[in-house]
């Protein structure tokens, strides 16, 4: 009986030594594949958001304006409404070889009139690294230096051997050998275009910007909108600020919420105009390139969260690091969404801040309204100067859309072509500037 009760206790030791082993075995092996797993489920999720970094990239440096300038001199705006004309280009760019850019002997007064041509535009001045990036052309992204240029010039007569990067503030202009590039295909794009019209190109203040001689002719847009919950910003931008709480501070129609340790991070609500800010007080080192500023703020409107598909980039103030991006509705800017646009981007010393709308444009509605007829643009600057306002004063002049509050419905608004003028670094409607002063600092 000893020698049997001894061995059943030997046999149950070895059975629970047994145990301990295949629980360990099995608990090293869950880590590793949990590891295993963590690091595959962070590569996938890098790897998507450096494509929609990309996707976005794509979307939001597209230039905004699409200039032809035929045999006679003559330069038109086009505009496809069905597809994007800019996008298309771009991705026709894609496949060209574009070599490293030199600086042009090319003069600045000729190629912007150079019949024959196109020209692809933007509002502000943009890096040429990150438009290499915008076209995956390797000798411009990793060019060992940058270049600043807001017009790209390329011809469509005979084969496309040259493009060139112009900066209208300095009339420095750059140029590249280009080889693979299909001029045929360049020509099919530009004969889609389904919208036209006669434009000058006059100096303002330092840039050239584009008139209307004969006036413009625009559709008025209403749309349904929608208004985010400002619980769907505070899950995007506060949830992970090193897992703390979050703080809510009420005052008057404003709303604040603060998170992390020293309440780095806050986000604060307007419930009267639907515009938010968000501050991110860990983020102090400012950009040192124009091609930072711009990549950076990228990333600083992504992380928001709302819909980029209309949103392009606008200007910036490079004194001031900060970066505009505004809508854009059939190739025109949409105004007084908010004070801003759709997002204003800014960096100090003290922390990064994005001021952006909670409204959301959804679908178009039908507009009651027929075509707005647009004055000529030499018009409204003499209609500014005989009110008193001297011509160095007016900054900037464009046609855009103003945002107005539908007088029926709150979820609609509708979109009225306009002309707008910058005076005093704000942007306003040139009849309010008619009618009201005030507005001037």
């Amino acid at each position: 009986m000893r020698r049997t009760s001894l061995l059943v206790r030997i046999s149950l030791i070895i059975v629970v030594l047994l145990s301990l082993v295949l629980s360990f075995l099995i608990w090293t092996n869950n880590q590793r594949y949990e590891k295993r797993t963590d690091t595959q489920t962070a590569t996938k999720r890098d790897v998507t958001n450096s494509n929609n970094t990309q996707q976005n990239l794509e979307q939001v440096y597209l230039p905004v304006e699409v200039l032809t300038i035929d045999s006679q001199k003559q330069p038109r705006i086009v505009y496809n409404h069905k597809e994007s004309l800019t996008s298309e280009i771009r991705e026709a760019m894609q496949k060209w070889h574009i070599r490293k850019a030199r600086v042009s002997p090319a003069k600045y007064s000729e190629l912007t009139t150079r019949m024959n041509t196109v020209q692809l535009v933007y509002h502000d001045q943009i890096s040429l690294q990150l438009f290499g990036k915008l076209i995956g052309q390797t000798a411009l992204k990793g060019a060992v230096r940058d270049h600043t240029f807001n017009r790209v010039i390329f011809s469509t007569e005979g084969n496309i051997n040259k493009v060139f990067f112009v900066n209208d503030q300095t009339n420095n202009i750059w140029q590249s050998q280009v080889t693979h590039a299909n001029v045929s295909q360049i020509l099919s794009l530009l004969r889609t275009a389904d919208f036209s019209a006669k434009v000058s190109l006059q100096n303002m203040q330092g840039q050239l910007r584009t008139f209307y001689p004969e006036g413009l002719s625009l559709r008025p847009y209403s749309y349904l909108i929608t208004r985010r919950n400002e619980n769907t910003y505070i899950s995007a931008l506060l949830s992970d600020s090193a897992n703390s709480s979050v703080d809510t501070h009420e005052s008057g129609h404003e709303t604040t919420y603060s998170a992390g340790n020293y309440n780095d991070y806050q986000l604060t609500v307007d419930h009267s105009t639907d515009q938010l800010k968000y501050l991110d007080n860990t983020e102090t080192d400012i950009p040192a390139t124009l091609q930072l500023l711009l990549e950076q703020s990228l990333k600083a409107i992504i992380s928001i969260d709302n819909p980029l598909t209309d949103v392009r980039f606008f200007s910036t103030e490079t004194g001031n690091d900060m970066v505009s991006f505004r809508s854009y509705v059939e190739g025109f800017p949409i105004f007084q969404k908010s004070d801003f646009g759709a997002f204003k981007v800014t960096y100090t010393n003290s922390g990064s801040r994005v001021d952006f709308s909670s409204r959301i444009l959804q679908v178009p509605v039908p507009a009651t309204n027929g075509r707005v007829k647009l004055p000529a643009t030499t018009t409204i600057l003499s209609q500014l100067n005989e009110a008193g306002y001297a011509q160095t004063e007016i900054q900037d002049i464009a046609v855009g859309y103003r945002w107005i509050p539908d007088k029926e419905s709150t979820d609609i608004i509708d979109l009225n072509p306009t002309y707008y003028v910058q005076i005093g670094n704000k942007w306003r409607d040139y009849h309010d500037w008619l009618t009201d002063k005030s507005g001037v600092n």
